[in-house]
């Protein structure tokens, strides 16, 4: 067990020697992941995803407030004015517009993700941590928030106190310690999916008990 830990403190090191940032939810990209859109919006999503991808983030709030103005319980309204609002650095209205996102679609995890880099950006790395765990134990799968949950984790409690809650998740339970170990840190240097999805699969086969002890271990919730 010390000869793991003293691996798992090196891997720590090589994991976030250099820039660290958080992985964030688009809403257009063409990909297995992007933001799900109901095809009777077509023309409000077809512009959304033209201002994102030329990174007009001005212009696509005007787009995602005139949205919500047409439609004021569209969640996908709200999720363009989020992803617009945070890179624009206004993160307090960023998290007013997810939030909204998620009084409309409370099992949207990708407006979770980016609720917690807003919480995150704005100073607030608990509620970010609460936001990223929510997306997880909503979709497992949920590669992304993954990661900024166990980067958020570290940049939080650092070296040592990572090292404590892995430790204690060992004594707990190795099942745990191993997922954790494989999510938070090993997926951050390899950035290889492979890696997190078959940490995935361990996770899924844990009951909701064990999942509540792994992260009440890490949260420090008694």
């Amino acid at each position: 067990m010390p000869d793991r830990i003293a691996l798992f403190s090196l891997l720590l090191t090589l994991a976030f020697a250099g820039p660290v940032t958080a992985a964030t939810q688009t809403f257009g990209l063409d990909d297995d992941q992007a933001a799900p859109a109901a095809r009777p919006q077509a023309e409000w999503v077809r512009q959304a995803q033209v201002l994102e991808k030329r990174a007009d983030w001005q212009g696509l709030l005007a787009w995602g407030q005139a949205w919500a103005r047409a439609e004021a319980k569209n969640p996908l309204a709200w999720f363009v004015q989020g992803r617009a609002l945070g890179e624009l650095g206004q993160f307090a209205e960023a998290i007013a517009a997810y939030q909204r996102n998620l009084r409309f679609a409370p099992g949207d995890v990708y407006a979770r993700n980016n609720l917690g880099n807003a919480y995150r950006d704005s100073g607030r790395p608990r509620e970010a941590m609460r936001a990223y765990r929510a997306a997880v134990e909503t979709d497992p799968d949920y590669i992304q928030a993954w990661h900024n949950l166990g980067l958020t984790f570290y940049l939080t409690k650092g070296q040592a106190g990572v090292t404590q809650a892995l430790q204690k998740l060992q004594a707990s339970d190795p099942a745990l310690a191993e997922v954790w170990r494989t999510l938070a840190i090993e997926y951050s240097i390899t950035r290889d999916e492979r890696v997190a999805r078959q940490a995935v699969r361990v996770l899924r086969g844990l009951s909701a008990v064990e999942r509540a002890r792994m992260f009440g271990i890490l949260f420090d919730e008694g």
